[in-house]
C-alpha cells in the first residue's frame, strides 16, 4: 500500500509526463486507491507546486501541470517562439457557435457568421479543436459539430460551464 506521500510523488510524475489532463479516477484506478486518496495527493500536490514555476491546474475534466502564466514570457524568449499557434477571427468565432449551440451544423454555422467557414471548420478540426459528433436528421444529412477536451485545454477551462454567459446584444447600437 502506498502512503500519501508517495501518490502525491507518483501523481507529480505522471502529470509531469502527461501530454493531456489527467483524470482522478483514472490515477486511483492505475493505483489501486480510492479517489478520495488521489484527491487529497493531489491538493498536497497544488500546494506543494505554490511559489514555483510549475503549477498544477484542473483543466478539460482532469489534472495537469504547467508552467506558471507569469513565467511563459521568459520561457518563449528563452526556446524562441515557444508558442500555441494562434487562432485566427474567423476560427474564434466558429469556435465560439460551436461551443455555445453544439451540436451544430456547418450550415446554421454559416447562417450566424454570414460566410462560407468550411475552411475555418476544417482548420479546427486539424488542430483536434473540434470533432465530428453525428449527423444530424434532416435533408443531406450534414454533419454535426462539437467541442473536444482540447478546446477546453486550449482555453484553460475545466468544463463547458465555465465559458462566459452569452450577452444579449441590443440591435439598436
Amino acid at each position: 500500500m502506498l502512503t500519501i506521500d508517495e501518490i502525491t510523488n507518483v501523481i507529480e510524475g505522471i502529470l509531469f509526463l502527461s501530454p493531456t489532463p489527467v483524470k482522478i479516477d483514472d490515477i486511483a484506478e492505475h493505483l489501486n486507491v480510492d479517489a478520495s486518496l488521489v484527491g487529497e495527493a493531489m491538493e498536497r500536490l497544488r500546494a506543494r507546486s505554490e511559489g514555483g514555476g510549475l503549477e498544477v491546474l484542473k483543466t478539460a475534466g482532469g489534472w495537469e501541470m504547467a508552467t506558471r502564466s507569469e513565467y511563459v514570457e521568459h520561457l518563449r524568449a528563452f526556446f524562441g517562439g515557444l508558442d500555441r499557434s494562434r487562432l485566427s477571427r474567423a476560427s474564434l468565432e466558429t469556435m465560439a457557435i460551436i461551443a455555445y449551440q453544439q451540436p451544430v451544423t456547418r450550415g446554421a454555422i454559416e447562417a450566424l457568421r454570414g460566410v462560407n467557414s468550411a475552411g475555418t471548420i476544417k482548420s479546427l478540426l486539424d488542430k483536434g479543436l473540434i470533432r465530428i459528433s453525428g449527423r444530424e436528421d434532416a435533408p443531406g444529412r450534414p454533419f454535426l459539430f462539437s467541442t473536444t477536451p482540447d478546446l477546453l485545454s486550449y482555453l484553460g477551462l475545466d468544463k463547458l460551464s465555465d465559458l462566459p454567459p452569452l450577452e444579449t446584444y441590443d440591435s439598436k447600437v
